[in-house]
């Protein structure tokens, strides 16, 4: 049977109970979550909704799990269930996870920070801001990078992905890696997913500021926003806070897969954080203390493809209508983690699952069940 461990009180916005059994891996992940009266009305009904929703997801899916929610300015809920899978201890908000590819929406929220101070424009070619790159690559727009319609050649790959995750590689390196590789297709001719651009714009952002990445992270958002717990692996002591990373694959996990080098893929994905500090950041976007309604506005709108047509993603995030509402997402994976972040613009209401496995359980299906349980609570 797995815990759960809702860290929580009425002061903070937060739920509490403390390390409870549960009869199941659904009900550990979504209980305290709803079960706060200043949340919703009906509690149990949004629980037992909640489990319906996830009810194709294997009880033993995922070995921990952390999740939290944000609503106009608001924390509602944060905590944990299952196990970290050191010492069998139960994640917490606290707890600390890799994030993968979340790491890209801070990485153009930065961007798109610098281009407000007048330090770089989005619609300029890469070539502006990063040297001595093929010459296939200078014309690129840094808009294009942001919406993954660059046609860059992707250098992190199904084929060598758990081989790349634990190298500490510099971004030069990375870049080596592609460099004499053809691009896959005309920039802004479609849209694909992908890695190398981010990479890009991290140098970018270095080249106009004179400051490492890491630590215009630092001193722009994780400082101002509290988040004391989220950088990469090397400036992020554990002290037993660390979940250990699970990898499906064959019908089974691998409790023991390479952990993700700071290096590896830097500004495309190297950041570790924990649901309390996410949660700040939501806090921190409710409230326009770090980034200005300007900035956001234009992050969060549609990208378009040259020939005008909708790129399906924004700049930097997933960007959706629902149900006629504006849903700005994104996820992540590592060879041991996966994690996905989901935001209503038009509450706002943000959700954020993260777990200590890749390959099997679905963050993105998780995330969704707690928004729906959430606004069922509205509506009972």
């Amino acid at each position: 049977m797995l815990k759960r461990n809702w860290t929580c009180s009425a002061d903070d916005g937060f739920l509490r109970t403390r390390n409870a059994a549960a009869s199941g891996s659904r009900r550990a992940f979504l209980a305290g979550l709803t079960a706060t009266p200043f949340l919703m009305p009906h509690p149990a009904l949004a629980v037992r909704r909640a489990e319906t929703i996830l009810s194709q997801i294997p009880l033993d899916a995922a070995p921990g799990i952390a999740a939290g929610a944000v609503r106009k300015g608001r924390i509602v809920a944060a905590g944990g269930a299952g196990t970290k899978g050191n010492a069998a201890s139960v994640p917490d908000a606290q707890t600390i996870f890799e994030i993968g590819s979340l790491t890209k929406t801070f990485t153009a929220s930065l961007i798109f920070q610098l281009q407000e101070e007048g330090l770089l424009r989005i619609d300029a070619p890469i070539e502006t801001y990063v040297s001595d790159i093929p010459a296939t690559w200078r014309n690129i727009r840094l808009s294009q990078l942001l919406s993954h319609t660059s046609g860059l050649p992707e250098y992190l790959n199904g084929d060598n992905f758990r081989l790349l995750m634990p190298q500490e590689l510099k971004p030069r390196q990375i870049l080596a890696l592609v460099a004499d590789r053809p691009n896959s297709f005309a920039p802004g001719e479609r849209h694909e997913y992908n890695n190398t651009g981010f990479i890009l714009l991290g140098m970018a952002a270095e080249a106009v500021t004179r400051e490492n990445y890491w630590n215009l992270l630092r001193q722009r958002f994780f400082g101002p926003a509290d988040m004391s717990s989220t950088g990469p692996r090397d400036r992020i002591p554990c002290r037993n806070r660390c979940a250990s990373g699970h990898f499906w694959s064959e019908g089974r996990y691998d409790d023991d897969p390479p952990r993700s080098a700071a290096g590896s893929t830097w500004a495309a994905g190297g950041l570790l954080s924990t649901v309390a500090d996410i949660n700040r950041w939501s806090v921190a976007l409710d409230q326009g203390r770090i980034l200005s309604s300007g900035v956001r506005r234009k992050m969060w709108r549609r990208a378009s493809l040259s020939n005008g047509q909708p790129a399906g993603w924004g700049f930097g995030w997933e960007v959706d209508e629902v149900d006629g509402r504006t849903i700005v997402s994104h996820g992540g994976g590592t060879a041991g983690f996966s994690c996905w972040y989901r935001r209503d613009l038009d509450e706002p209401l943000s959700t954020i699952v993260l777990t200590n496995q890749n390959g099997r359980a679905d963050p993105k299906v998780m995330t969704d069940a707690l928004l729906k349980a959430i606004k069922l609570g509205d509506r009972s």
